[in-house]
């Protein structure tokens, strides 16, 4: 049944699902670094500096142990980006999802208005049979 809040409808209804897929993209990223960062801190666990050799090696494997540690904050900096960037998101999904509700609450008395008028119709047409068919009864 086609009612004026079906197009808005829609439109919320899509707006929500945007939002949900964000959210969706947002946490496979988290996800992704995590493990990135899981896999780095494995590597520098298992880093092992030489008990000889020269400065200058040492000086090599702890500027490696550096580079390992500067990208595991750079992963966590970004996930704290994105955990900034859910938390925004989940504040639009729930107005996007109240807006959405409400529209559809719209809808669904709007149907049930239709209907009424239906119904409303539908019992004065069965009236005006009746009185057709009783004034046929009695004239004969």
């Amino acid at each position: 049944m086609k009612t004026k809040f079906d197009s808005i409808v829609k439109i919320k209804k899509n707006e929500v699902e945007k939002i949900e897929r964000n959210i969706q993209k947002i946490n496979s990223s988290i996800a992704m670094l995590n493990e990135k960062i899981k896999e780095l801190q494995n590597k520098l666990s298992s880093f092992s500096f030489p008990n000889s050799g020269s400065f200058s090696e040492f000086n090599q494997y702890k500027l490696i142990q550096n580079a390992l540690m500067d990208e595991i904050n750079n992963f966590e900096n970004q996930i704290n980006i994105l955990d900034n960037r859910k938390k925004e998101l989940l504040e639009e999904y729930k107005k996007a999802n109240i807006e959405y509700e409400k529209m559809k609450y719209l809808q669904v008395e709007e149907i049930k208005k239709i209907l009424k008028k239906q119904k409303q119709k539908e019992q004065l047409q069965m009236d005006e049979i009746a009185i057709i068919l009783r004034h046929k009864n009695e004239s004969k």
